[in-house]
């Protein structure tokens, strides 16, 4: 019997296992650029053939819910990448790198990126909308500045969720908080002692980190070597900050992040417009992006990116990840897991660690923060009030993992916007989100130590 239900929790544990087996089989036997879309069709069909005899029904259903919980981020990725070549196009991100070239002290830019990512995505309410705009520009200035682009974008990822996990006007915030009937600032205030002492540990990794890798000396010479220097003598227009503030001022007005997006898209296009008339380029800049042709190469780089062609391969790993996350859901491994997740959480400290390894999980099976949300939310509800836990714990713990963990994995929706927009692969930034991993530690830590607390009271 015991055999049994060891190789039964084997059998539902198989899709992660032949997920990690092909990641690395694409990585060292048969090398591929871009492994994970292969990784996650090939594992798919593995836990599709291990199971063909069940209703196809059913993996039907999963594969269309799981399509309809992603379609937004494809859409709103759809319009970064629009947003980022016009902005490009327009000189705006030129405006924005330097004004942040200006301002940003070298010594401090790593706690710094992180201080102003996390205060424009409490702002906006939306960490995509910081990473695909601000954060863009300050990968801009890292790369100005010489520091790694991994190290900058750790730091504005670890910003970014910070702000977005403390804003009311966060989509994740307000969807944790509705699932699990709590008021919006009940949800927030409870979440702040944990989450605020692991962003000051968090910056203060990023100070000492930028203390080992800021060097003066090279530094004093990269506007030169770069060609810089004329740039920064050309003066700020300043008047080109305003799609910037229509972009995150609309957050005031609950305006959709489509729309957004669409009225910085053309409120950038009508500077050039007003300068030198309709162009045919910037049809064709939307299309394959904006290339800048300055002469310099290193100039040229910063300054080029965006439109449709530059999102195509983060739309194809989100719907790879459809694929395997409605095999999973669909065949019943999902099911069977949460099953005896339920069997093992004896008390209430078990049962908020499953909350938050069942986040975790769909967040590596479905590639969809969003239902590493609502499925733990709709599975452990009766189980929570049966076990006398505090609605507010049980929201805490679904955002300490579905929200936190989502940026970290690659072929999560999240992480794949992240790794689009800011021009780094996640496995890249990963070791420097510093805020992301600090809390995850500090949140599992916390409840096992109550939980050995418990148990020796």
């Amino acid at each position: 019997m015991e055999k049994e239900k060891k190789n039964s929790l084997f059998f539902s544990l198989t899709p992660i296992i032949y997920l990690i087996l092909s990641i690395v089989f694409f990585r060292t036997v048969w090398i591929v650029e871009y492994p994970h879309p292969y990784a996650l069709c090939l594992s798919g069909m593995f836990s599709f053939l291990q199971r063909y005899n069940r209703n196809l029904l059913f993996l039907k259903s999963a594969l269309r819910k799981n399509f309809l919980s992603v379609l937004p981020a494809m859409e709103i990725l759809f319009f970064v990448g629009l947003l980022i070549a016009s902005w490009a196009y327009s000189g705006i991100l030129l405006t924005m790198m330097q004004i942040g070239t200006s301002f940003i002290e070298p010594k401090y830019f790593l706690p710094s990126i992180a201080i102003v990512s996390a205060i424009a995505a409490m702002v906006s309410g939306s960490s995509w909308t910081t990473a695909g705009t601000l954060g863009v520009a300050l990968m801009g200035v890292s790369k100005y500045l010489g520091f790694p682009d991994v190290m900058s974008a750790g730091a504005i990822v670890s910003g970014c969720y910070f702000g977005d996990k403390l804003s009311p006007l966060s989509d994740t915030t307000n969807l944790a908080s509705s699932l699990t009937h709590v008021p919006i600032w009940t949800h927030i205030r409870h979440m702040l002692k944990t989450t605020c002492f692991s962003f000051v540990l968090a910056v203060f990794c990023f100070y000492l980190l930028n203390l080992y890798t800021w060097d003066p000396r090279v530094q004093e010479d990269i506007p030169t070597s770069i060609g810089l220097s004329v740039l920064l003598g050309n003066g700020i227009v300043y008047w080109k900050l305003i799609p910037v503030l229509i972009v995150f001022g609309s957050s005031f007005f609950h305006l959709p992040v489509r729309v957004s997006f669409l009225l910085g898209i053309v409120s950038a296009f009508l500077f050039p417009i007003l300068e030198s008339g309709i162009s045919m380029e910037m049809g064709k800049s939307l299309i394959l992006g904006f290339h800048s042709q300055s002469g310099n190469r290193t100039w040229d780089l910063f300054l080029s990116g965006g439109g449709i062609v530059s999102i195509l391969p983060t739309e194809i790993l989100i719907l790879t990840a459809v694929w395997f996350g409605g095999v999973v859901e669909g065949f019943g491994y999902l099911n069977e897991l949460l099953i005896k997740i339920k069997q093992w959480a004896k008390n209430q400290f078990d049962l908020l660690l499953s909350t938050m390894g069942v986040s975790f999980l769909l967040n590596l099976m479905t590639a969809d923060q969003y239902l590493s949300l609502v499925i733990p939310a709709r599975a452990f509800r009766t189980l929570a009030v049966e076990k006398n836990i505090p609605e507010k714990d049980v929201s805490r713990a679904l955002e300490d993992s579905g929200t936190i963990t989502s940026p970290l994995i690659p072929w999560n929706s999240c992480g794949a916007f992240m790794a689009s927009s800011l021009g780094v692969p996640v496995l890249g930034f990963l070791p420097f989100v510093f805020f992301n991993l600090i809390h995850v530690v500090l949140s599992v830590s916390v409840l096992f130590y109550q939980k050995i607390k418990l148990k020796s009271s």
